[in-house]
């Protein structure tokens, strides 16, 4: 005779330890993957130094641009595209300035 035995927890996680652990995921996921464009960079121009600050946006800027490729949503997509082609442009433009020591 086959008895299925559940075995209960006491320990649930409350939602903002989740939503937590989530959110810390993906900024060192953003960190990550700026640190590594700012490396490839700087493997281009190398003695240019790029601030810290820039490391963070241009992740999340990656992230974002990866979950529009996923999302179909027509009107709202539309939308996200014209704000990320607008943060890509900024981006780039301060990391021209940067390069050429414009600011």
């Amino acid at each position: 005779m086959n008895i299925l035995l559940v075995q209960e927890t006491s320990n649930f996680k409350p939602l903002n330890e989740i939503f937590h652990n989530v959110l810390t995921f993906l900024y060192f996921l953003a960190h990550q993957i700026g640190l590594g464009i700012i490396k490839v960079i700087q493997s281009i121009f190398p003695r240019i130094v790029f601030p810290d600050s820039i490391i963070d946006p241009l992740g999340f800027l990656v992230i974002l641009t990866l979950f529009i490729f996923l999302v179909g949503i027509d009107l709202a997509k539309k939308l996200v595209w014209i704000i990320i082609c607008a943060g890509w442009i900024l981006l780039f433009i301060r990391i021209l300035m940067i390069i050429f020591k414009l600011g």
